[in-house]
């Protein structure tokens, strides 16, 4: 009895031990995508006369959107995981030591497997989010078509006035040298130009918004399931059912005959053991 307890103990150590390098990771990534969202990297990005502004073209912003998604989710999954393995940490500990050993570790074992499962979402989440950020950055054209910059101009420039004089006037318009113009973002004097990055930028803060709310909305229904997975009655009825199986398994395994029986029986034993860490001891 009490070596099955040690071993429970040591196995229920090693999964602890999984979960904080999960929440270390998880915690450092939290960092990494946090500085995603920090002055440095959004102001190139959100400044309507910078050549990396998101609001030129509709893929500049289906880029943005889905990269400030990504974060999001990848935020959201992170502080999921911090957040949870807190909490079984000890409620672990209590129920090793007031219920069953085994019951305890074979459900710390079950939200490990959750928690791994949230982790690769969040780590997926992260690279991709850092792929947008590249393809933000480097990837997309800096300055808009020139016939569309063209067009804007001429639309601006009204009449008594020249299109060099617009030019100088507002830097971000150039005239290349085969007399074509680029514009480096959108134009701030155009109030179609303005409509639309106001309606985008909060469209894509209301889904960010979504995303997050969505998200700890899901972090705290699976903190309550986590809760209560971890209550006496829930680990005691995991035991009774688990015991019950164990004994129709070696009821079936008895009815066999001698040399099958026992081949069988050491397989059910071995499978068990790997599957569930360990033989449970009698509830407390």
């Amino acid at each position: 009895m009490v070596n099955l307890m040690q071993v429970d103990m040591l196995q229920l150590g090693v999964l602890q031990t999984q979960m904080d390098n999960l929440s270390v990771q998880a915690t450092l990534i939290i960092g990494f995508a946090l500085s995603m969202w920090a002055g440095e990297t959004l102001m190139p990005l959100l400044e309507d006369d910078s050549q990396l502004c998101i609001w030129k073209s509709w893929y500049h912003l289906f880029f943005a959107s889905v990269f400030f998604i990504f974060v999001a989710v990848c935020i959201s999954c992170c502080l999921i995981i911090v957040s949870i393995v807190s909490y079984i940490k000890q409620a672990a500990q209590e129920a090793a030591l007031i219920v069953s050993t085994g019951a305890a570790v074979a459900v710390t074992r079950q939200h490990l497997n959750t928690l791994n499962y949230y982790f690769v979402v969040a780590y997926a989440s992260f690279t991709l989010s850092a792929v947008l950020l590249i393809i933000l950055y480097v990837g997309l054209p800096s300055r808009l078509p020139a016939d569309t910059a063209e067009h804007r101009l001429s639309e601006l420039s009204g009449e008594g006035e020249s299109q060099e004089g617009w030019g100088s006037e507002l830097e971000s318009i150039v005239e290349l040298f085969d007399g074509t113009f680029s514009i480096t973002c959108l134009d701030p004097r155009n109030p179609r130009d303005n409509a639309v990055r106001d309606s985008w930028g909060a469209g894509i803060a209301a889904a960010n918004t979504l995303v997050i709310l969505s998200m700890s909305a899901w972090g705290y229904r699976k903190f309550l399931f986590v809760r209560q997975s971890y209550k006496p009655l829930q680990l005691l009825s995991w035991f009774v059912t688990y015991q019950t199986e164990q004994k129709q398994k070696h009821d079936a395994v008895a009815s066999l005959p001698g040399n099958r029986r026992s081949r069988i029986d050491s397989e059910v034993d071995s499978t068990d053991t790997s599957a569930r860490g360990g033989l449970p001891t009698s509830p407390k």
